[in-house]
């Protein structure tokens, strides 16, 4: 599949901005920034260091404000391994991202190398850096006369998913609660959680959606992501049910329309994790 979005920074406010990575596949993510009177707020790192150089020359295409305070979305590297090349802001997670990013290291990287080498052996230099402040359930970040809200809805994508909702804008930062037009992965994820988190985010009030992966949208990309989760998990339980394997259930899910999206394959990874959870190991 081609992407039909380019790389590049796109205003969805005022003086609010989209860094959206073609392709949206692995560790091919979305980040975004905010800029105020005096600092910058950063909405997630990316992973490789030439697409964080690239993401921050764009920032300073845009302003010569200084990055104050990076928020990472959650733990997992395409989002947070850029931390180190942001020495000059604090940085905020999720309690659980924290302790996640702390947990995982680089070591997925293992996993990683087989699907992208390149990008694996530019990232094997840096250092992770963890968060410097966490929170738990909700924060309000002020920046000038702006208030950006950060959101902990439950366990989804991951257990430390971290809204960025700018309410007087009508407009959301999703992180990898939000997939458009590429096949969601939950390899470390809850789906039933997960769509129970779709709904709460169907109930905001906003305009705009910048996903973790894909092109900036509204809530019908939203919708469309959770109707794909909701199918697979249908006919994983249907499987599960009858007593077929994961890979049975896997090779006979019928994807229709979201077989097109970037990263099919990651199918058999999210019906295991299903499967994990109609086992009550998750």
């Amino acid at each position: 599949m081609t992407s039909a979005w380019p790389t590049g920074l796109i205003e969805v406010a005022d003086s609010v901005f989209a860094y959206v990575q073609a392709g949206g596949g692995l560790c091919v993510s979305n980040a975004g920034f905010i800029v105020g009177t005096e600092g910058c707020i950063v909405i997630d790192a990316l992973f490789a260091p030439s697409m964080t150089r690239a993401f921050r020359e764009e920032i300073a295409r845009v302003t010569d404000k200084p990055a104050r305070l990076l928020i990472n979305t959650h733990h997992h590297v395409d989002h947070t391994l850029g931390n180190a090349l942001f020495p000059e802001a604090q940085i905020i997670s999720h309690a659980n991202a924290r302790k996640e990013q702390q947990r995982v290291g680089t070591g997925v990287f293992d996993l990683l190398r087989p699907r992208i080498p390149e990008l694996v052996a530019e990232a094997e230099g840096i250092q992770p850096r963890l968060p410097d402040v966490t929170f738990e359930g909700e924060l309000t970040v002020h920046l000038g006369g702006r208030s950006i809200r950060l959101l902990h809805l439950g366990r989804a994508h991951t257990i430390g998913d971290a809204l960025v909702l700018l309410p007087e804008e009508r407009l959301l930062f999703a992180g990898d609660l939000v997939f458009d037009q590429v096949t969601p992965l939950a390899f470390e994820g809850h789906i039933g959680g997960w769509l129970e988190v779709c709904d709460k985010v169907a109930a905001l009030e906003v305009d705009t959606i910048v996903p973790g992966h894909g092109p900036t949208g509204d809530k019908s990309g939203l919708r469309e992501m959770r109707d794909y989760l909701q199918s697979v998990r249908d006919q994983a339980r249907a499987a599960f049910e009858a007593g077929r394997s994961e890979e049975e259930a896997a090779q006979n899910i019928d994807l229709g329309r979201y077989a097109s999206w970037a990263e099919p394959e990651r199918l058999p990874l999210n019906v295991g994790r299903l499967y994990q959870e109609f086992r009550g190991e998750i």
